[in-house]
């Protein structure tokens, strides 16, 4: 599931507009109790997209690029790739 910079602003701004419609919905008043826990759902794959994205920046930026940690952005990738809510195992 490796992709590109781009492919991840894509889909960083489909998390954004995902955000903004259930915010305006929790303010409205529409189904707190089932978008609330969405909408947490959403802010940790947004954090763990820029937190991709900032990995990939500063390996890029280094004289000698270490392609595995650009390619999973430091580990950021798995973060994304998990499930809302799953527990990481520990090594």
């Amino acid at each position: 599931m490796y992709g590109t910079n781009h492919q991840f602003l894509s889909i960083l701004r489909e998390v954004d507009s995902q955000i903004g419609a259930l915010e305006l919905a929790i303010g409205d008043g529409e189904a707190p109790g089932r978008a609330a826990p969405a909408l947490e759902a959403l802010w940790a794959r947004r954090r763990a997209l820029r937190l991709l994205l900032l990995n990939r920046k500063v390996e890029a930026a280094k004289k000698v690029v270490d392609f595995q940690r650009w390619r999973d952005g430091n580990g950021a990738l798995y973060l994304f790739a998990a499930p809302p809510g799953a527990k990481r195992a520990r090594f």
